[in-house]
């Protein structure tokens, strides 16, 4: 897939939503725009396990914003594999940021290649 050329990354983290339609729709239209320029492209996602990743107190806190985007934006695993699987399939690298040791091991078992940490992950050493 890589090929030595600049890599670009599309950045689409959480944009989809929660909805496999809508992230089926923005990972073809990112296809559509990749052909058109000499550059080896990737997908960049965010993944959360949300089971593990909001503490006990916050959790169905739909009245915090955040906590609220996190579970509005939840896929299972099945619906994870299934976005690498199409960014593959549509000649993307993908690239994921884990924000916890639980994310890390899901992105080993789906082979993800590419980890990026977020900035306030650097002191967080055992992620």
């Amino acid at each position: 897939m890589i090929k030595n050329k600049p890599l670009r990354i599309f950045e689409m983290a959480n944009n989809h939503m929660g909805d496999m339609k809508h992230a089926d729709n923005l990972i073809k239209t990112y296809s559509k725009i990749a052909k058109k320029y000499p550059f080896d492209f990737a997908i960049k996602l965010q993944y959360r396990n949300l089971d593990t990743f909001i503490h006990p107190h916050f959790k169905k806190r739909m009245d915090i914003k955040y906590i609220k985007r996190f579970e509005e934006t939840r896929l299972t695993t099945k619906q994870f594999d299934n976005l690498i699987k199409l960014i593959r399939r549509e000649g993307f690298l993908a690239i994921s940021t884990p924000f916890d040791e639980a994310a890390v091991d899901l992105l080993e078992e789906l082979n993800c290649p590419i980890y990026k940490l977020a900035s306030f992950e650097m002191t967080d050493f055992p992620l």
